[in-house]
């Protein structure tokens, strides 16, 4: 009797552990922050939304999980900022080689009134592949030494929200639609960012005289390396806001030094980070650093500009962060066909007009001008 009892307990303490073995390695989930328009995108740089707690490109490629949280208060210049930190993982929670997985840390804050990007990440593939974790992101579709998840990263955290005029027509136009297409790349002591703001439609002056299909509007910026940022740490060195880029009314304009002070910068409406806000011309869209600088351009009517919300109930309701795509480079390009942000026909790197994907026509500047020429 007892020997039956002894070997009914060893077997079902023998089922048991059979029962409870471990499984394959497990899968590091995606959860993504609440923001605006979360998403990650793929390497090849499918549509990414804008005030996104996830990176676009080279990070969903890589089976990345996304997450964001609250950091503690970065203060600069005497001002207390706060933002969120958000965090990209790539690899599996366990390898073989028994490196750890990368997880990239990021978040942007004011430094002396400067807009920077602080990220664990490093720009350069070279750096990346340096580094002792286990499957970094150090993608580079677009063949250019940059690591793309770094690119995405700094496109998306350091391109501004636009702030609308209360007149403007877009906001009303159900048809209306706004993306953002950018290309980043290495220049002498640092990086450059050209945004490409794009409008399906410039609705005119003075009842729609000189309204067109398609506005190609555009900001750039100097970065330099922001050695308390982390490997990927950046600021902003110099910024340009374009008005009317070329023609005989031009009032673009370059900050730099003491200048970069008159940039405004907000709380990001979904992460609360520190985001560069700019202010288009209503129905024209010419980009203004200030509301006192578009509105002073001109006095003469049909020629003055008019920006920002002036006495609504809910100025939040005019501002806009829209999608954005990473473009790549001409020669490895990551994106060219705009359809995959509302503009059908257009194309990044053809040296065609920009139709804002409203067909042939009276339409404006090609997209691909807005991001080879540096106005630095």
């Amino acid at each position: 009797m007892v020997a039956r009892l002894a070997f009914a307990l060893c077997s079902a303490l023998a089922l048991s552990l059979a029962c409870s073995g471990g499984g394959g390695p497990t899968s590091a989930g995606s959860a993504s922050e609440a923001s605006g328009s979360s998403t990650a995108a793929t390497a090849t740089a499918t549509a990414t939304s804008t005030a996104s707690a996830s990176t676009t490109g080279a990070a969903a490629s890589t089976g990345a999980a996304s997450t964001g949280g609250e950091s503690e208060s970065a203060s600069a210049g005497g001002t207390s900022t706060t933002t969120t930190s958000d965090a990209t993982t790539s690899g599996d929670a366990t390898t073989s080689g028994g490196l750890d997985p990368f997880v990239h840390e990021f978040h942007t804050e004011l430094v002396d009134g400067r807009l920077a990007l602080v990220s664990n990440l490093p720009p350069t593939v070279a750096a990346c592949e340096a580094l002792a974790f286990a499957d970094p992101p150090c993608d580079d579709a677009d063949a250019d030494g940059l690591v793309d998840a770094w690119e995405d990263v700094a496109l998306d955290r350091l391109r501004p929200l636009r702030r609308l005029d209360e007149e403007e027509k877009l906001v009303s136009d159900p048809k209306a639609v706004i993306a953002d297409v950018g290309r980043v790349i290495d220049a002498p002591d640092g990086f450059r960012v050209f945004v490409m703001l794009g409008y399906s439609e410039d609705y005119g002056s003075c009842g729609g005289f000189t309204g067109h299909h398609g506005d190609s509007e555009r900001v750039a910026l100097d970065l330099e390396p922001y050695a308390e940022g982390g490997p990927g740490g950046v600021r902003v060195r110099q910024a340009y806001t374009a008005a009317h880029e070329g023609t005989v009314s031009d009032h673009s304009m370059l900050f730099a030094g003491p200048k970069l002070a008159d940039l405004v910068h907000g709380p990001d409406p979904k992460t609360r980070e520190p985001r560069w806000i700019v202010f288009p011309s209503a129905d024209k869209h010419a980009t203004y650093a200030t509301i006192a600088i578009c509105e002073g351009i001109s006095l003469i009517p049909c020629f003055d500009e008019d920006c920002a919300p002036d006495g609504v109930d809910d100025p939040g309701a005019y501002d806009r962060l829209p999608e954005v795509v990473n473009a790549g480079e001409e020669s490895s390009p990551r994106v060219s066909d705009l359809a995959v942000v509302g503009f059908p026909g257009d194309d990044a790197w053809k040296g065609q007009d920009f139709c804002g994907g409203l067909g042939p026509g009276t339409c404006s500047s090609a997209v691909r001008e807005k991001l080879l020429v540096d106005p630095f």
